[in-house]
């Protein structure tokens, strides 16, 4: 049929399918980014301290994805927090599966015919981001922009594919995917792993299904698909970061293609509920409408979450076992009973003595990873140096925030002086981090600046390290068992630490002096010094709360 392009302006066509689909995607991604800015840090707030079981997870997953309109940002945020260590792995898993859930929003609203309003959407916009000088609204008038962009960019398309829509090869492809869904499912993974965005594929998908290209079994294909793609986003998050994180990602693939292998499987079947359901609500054009493929989309979704819900601990110990810890500092999960704090002030304390010691391995695993990276220069073990220090800055906070309610109670004075101490502490502790984090600085600037240690300066530095690790972990042992004998140690040799670091930095001058060192190691080598001294100040101030009664650094052990 010759006539038929003929009657097509390819030059136009093909203009507004691209322009569309950049006005599209663009218009989604500033939607999302706004959003987030919106919301700020409240997200992370939100999902450290709400997600404590998988279930609460699934609901708090929904409500993050449905307001920024993407389950891959979730997801990458997800497994950001764990690379980071301010998430467990069990929690991340429901806010995962809540993420899927929650990103079928989108394609409920572009269901709704919303692109009839995309221009004054836009003006509204607009207006709001000229002609606001308010930051926040600025950031409302960009999630609104994106959102008339976004239905605006589906509509120049659609227009575009109704045209398109009248050659007998273009049917025949898309309908090809009627015969053999696995094409179906193919093309859905890949588009949504180089678009990044299920949300934005589903869109496509319903402005092809709206103009009658797709057969419905095909749409949902490309559905199942779309649901594979999509976690390409948290894969990429978790190159490079730690186990959890990996394991993190690894719980978003198998969620969804579990549950795309299944849905496969039962694929006519699943077709045809979706016909009779849609039949049922009073759909009236369902062959064509774009709310069709949103009931397909929430439907694999929800089902999805339902049936692995009940597998989520053999989940877990699975990917544990595919992807298993190499090196790396593991620190339990503090688990703070808020039900002791009013009922047993006493066991509460106890409750806080474990988390401070767990928080005290953290600190030590940090230790041993700053010293490696100094004299071996291994990447990888600046960057556990890196996520230790977060975790410490993390577990601060939590620990923190439970001694200040433990210590609104009515207390004896026994216990008042051991919340005092143990607040005390785990500063101690959190500063350490801080100083750690200050020498893996400063050896990284070593290291880009390729400035040698000199011999001896590197001798004196390995004993400082040793004489400080032994101090660092009886510190930490004596508190948490509340050893007078071993604190009794850390305290003797804090004046020995304070000779060495005067000694060490006295023979530093003087090789800089004779000329046997370069000018321009002796602050790094100085600063280096200083911050180990300061680590062995933080010990000795444990040991310190392990002597005395009452809460004090005034006095002295030897």
């Amino acid at each position: 049929m010759p006539f038929i392009f003929l009657d097509i302006d390819w030059k136009l066509t093909i203009f507004e399918i691209v322009g569309g689909l950049g006005i599209f995607l663009y218009g989604i991604n500033l939607m999302s980014e706004s959003l987030k800015k919106i919301a700020g840090s409240k997200l992370k707030m939100i999902l450290e301290k709400t997600t404590n079981t998988p279930l609460k997870g699934i609901f708090v997953g929904i409500f993050i994805t449905a307001i920024i309109q993407s389950s891959s940002a979730t997801s990458a945020l997800v497994v950001g927090l764990v690379r980071a260590g301010l998430m467990t792995l069990p929690q991340a898993v429901g806010v995962i599966f809540g993420a899927n859930i929650g990103t079928t929003f989108t394609s409920v609203l572009i269901s709704l015919h919303i692109g009839d309003y995309a221009l004054p959407i836009m003006f509204v916009g607009a207006v709001l981001i000229f002609f606001i000088q308010n930051k926040k609204v600025k950031n409302y008038g960009r999630a609104l922009m994106g959102f008339g962009m976004l239905f605006f960019g589906l509509e120049k398309m659609g227009d575009a594919l109704k045209v398109l829509s009248t050659l007998p090869g273009y049917i025949s492809l898309l309908q090809s995917v009627a015969a053999h869904p696995i094409l179906g499912v193919l093309t859905g993974a890949a588009t949504t792993s180089v678009i990044q965005s299920s949300s934005a594929t589903i869109g496509i998908l319903q402005t092809l299904y709206n103009n009658g290209g797709v057969p419905l079994i095909g749409a949902i294909a490309i559905v199942l698909g779309d649901n594979i793609g999509t976690t390409v986003t948290s894969v990429m998050a978790s190159i490079g970061g730690s186990s959890q994180a990996k394991r993190a990602a690894l719980i978003h693939v198998m969620f969804n293609t579990i549950g795309t292998v299944i849905f496969f499987i039962l694929l006519r079947p699943y077709t045809m509920l979706i016909e009779w359901f849609a039949q049922v609500i009073g759909i009236a054009d369902w062959e064509t409408s774009r709310f069709t493929i949103s009931l397909a989309h929430v439907g694999f979704n929800l089902i999805n979450v339902f049936i692995l819900y009940f597998f989520i601990r053999q989940m877990v110990w699975l990917v544990s076992k595919i992807i298993p810890s190499k090196g790396e500092i593991v620190a339990d999960e503090i688990i703070l009973e808020e039900t002791l704090v009013k009922e047993s002030p006493d066991l509460a304390l106890e409750n806080t003595r474990t988390a401070i010691g767990n928080m005290g391995n953290v600190a030590r695993g940090m230790y041993e990873f700053v010293y490696n990276y100094a004299f071996s220069k291994d990447m990888k073990e600046l960057e556990m140096a890196n996520q230790c220090e977060e975790l410490l800055d993390n577990m601060d906070d939590k620990i923190h925030n439970y001694l200040v309610k433990i210590g609104a109670q009515d207390l004896v004075d026994r216990q008042i002086q051991q919340v005092a101490k143990d607040i005390d502490t785990i500063t101690d502790i959190e500063r350490i981090g801080d100083h750690l984090n200050n020498l893996s600085e400063f050896f990284e600037m070593r290291h880009e600046k390729r400035l040698p240690f000199h011999e001896k300066a590197r001798q004196e530095l390995e004993h400082l390290f040793d004489f400080l690790r032994t101090n660092l972990d009886e510190a930490i042992t004596a508190y948490i068992n509340m050893d007078r004998t071993i604190a009794l140690e850390v305290n003797a040799r804090e004046d020995e630490l304070d000779r060495l670091v005067k000694k060490y930095r006295k023979n530093h001058i003087n090789r800089i002096n004779d000329k046997t060192c370069e000018e321009n190691e002796a602050g790094f080598y100085v600063d280096i010094l200083s911050n180990m001294e300061r680590i062995g100040d933080h010990c000795n101030n444990m040991a310190i709360n392990v002597l005395t009664d009452d809460f004090t650094h005034d006095e002295q052990y030897y």
